[in-house]
């Protein structure tokens, strides 16, 4: 297996590992009255991802495959889309209830500063994934444009 390859195989496990370390205490602690994990994973694999795939090109297997990065130009578009929707649906949810109607009834402080981290970590993300899923294709033109006119740049 090429060097390439581990790397991916590597950096993929470590994007599982890290939305466990992230979700995991969400859902211990809100258990399946958080309606958002499906979109907050999400937002953590584009942002880590795409970042990995921006500043990392060079060491994936996709630095060479021209239609792979002119896929990348235009695949963003819907995620955009999908990502505004999601931060956007997160804060009427909590304009609307408040995280602390995750925790059923609850008025113990913890619970107060854990929704605090639930909504500060749901929003992180998904600006960073926009941030990832703006930035993507100016890399990558930047990648085809170097790859077609020179040889050793990616």
């Amino acid at each position: 297996m090429s060097k390439q390859w581990s790397f991916e195989i590597l950096s993929w496990l470590f994007i599982i590992f890290f939305c466990l370390l992230i979700v995991g205490p969400i859902y211990l602690k809100a258990g399946d009255s958080f309606n958002f994990y499906y979109r907050n994973i999400l937002s953590i694999v584009i942002f880590l991802a795409l970042t990995r795939y921006i500043f990392l090109l060079k060491y994936t297997p996709i630095s060479r495959t021209k239609w792979v990065k002119m896929l990348f130009v235009f695949l963003p578009i819907p995620f955009v889309l999908f990502q505004i929707d999601s931060l956007y649906e997160f804060q009427r949810f909590i304009d609307e209830e408040g995280t602390i109607s995750l925790f059923k009834g609850s008025t113990d402080i913890d619970d107060y500063q854990f929704g605090k981290y639930i909504r500060l970590e749901f929003v992180f993300f998904c600006v960073a994934s926009l941030v990832s899923l703006f930035v993507l294709p100016v890399r990558m033109v930047i990648s085809f444009w170097r790859t077609t006119n020179t040889k050793d740049l990616v």
